[in-house]
């Protein structure tokens, strides 16, 4: 199950899930064409392994319905992966209540409503994986995260608790801390930016390995740790920043 699958890492993650043999990948996103672009980015041989929800994670609605999608279509539901996002790129003071609360819900409450649905599953089935898309907004300040950086904190921390709370019942919970990703959305910002090529500037070399992250790179570690030689990580905050937060 990955949230967030119409662009990004999210698309990328799916694809990489389904190009290692997973048994059945339940991608969610709010995009209407959601399936059509996946299934014409996969070989003909994995789209039967291949479904779609297309929906809103920060409603209660969505999670149950990726749920019973994932049980009738493949049977089970062994690995959850949590990567909707979304930011609004404000000091705080200047974030109107109708972004703090869009933020809060898709970064934040989506998780709950995932957990609601999804952990019973994963208990019944004597375990599972979880994997919660952090950042590195949710452990250093830094300048227009408002509602994003507090949104990231509450993740850092709802997967400690979720590892501790569900570990005797075989459940792994970790979150990915990103630094900047090449994405459709960091493109987008860059165009706002008006200096596009400043803008790029500025992200790479905001890292010390002087470069910013594929979304490919992102998809491969969720690949890894959801597979079984990362069986002891649990309740880590795991940062894939090229250095940022080592500074």
């Amino acid at each position: 199950m990955i949230t967030g699958a119409g662009s990004g890492i999210g698309r990328a993650t799916v694809l990489k899930f389904l190009d290692a043999g997973a048994a059945g990948v339940v991608a969610v996103d709010r995009r209407p064409d959601l399936v059509e672009s996946l299934r014409a980015a996969c070989p003909a041989a994995r789209r039967e392994r291949l479904a779609g929800v297309v929906g809103d994670v920060s409603a209660e609605e969505t999670a149950r319905e990726f749920t019973r999608v994932a049980l009738e279509r493949f049977g089970g539901l062994d690995v959850l992966i949590n990567n909707a996002a979304i930011s609004v790129v404000k000091p705080l003071h200047e974030h109107a209540p109708e972004e703090w609360d869009a933020v809060m819900d898709i970064n934040v409450k989506a998780i709950y409503w995932a957990a609601r649905h999804v952990i019973p599953v994963m208990i019944g089935r004597g375990g599972g994986v979880i994997l919660n898309a952090g950042s590195i907004s949710g452990e250093v300040g830094i300048p227009g995260q408002g509602a994003y950086a507090a949104s990231k904190g509450a993740v850092h921390q709802m997967t400690r608790q979720m590892a501790i709370e569900y570990a005797p019942h075989g459940i792994r919970v970790n979150a990915v801390c990103c630094g900047t990703v090449d994405t459709p959305l960091v493109h987008q910002s860059a165009e706002a930016s008006g200096d596009p090529a400043a803008f790029w500037s500025m992200l790479r070399g905001g890292h010390p390995l002087g470069r910013v992250a594929t979304a490919e790179e992102v998809a491969d570690f969720y690949l890894y740790l959801a597979g079984d030689h990362a069986t002891f990580f649990t309740g880590a905050t795991v940062m894939l920043d090229g250095g940022y937060t080592a500074r």
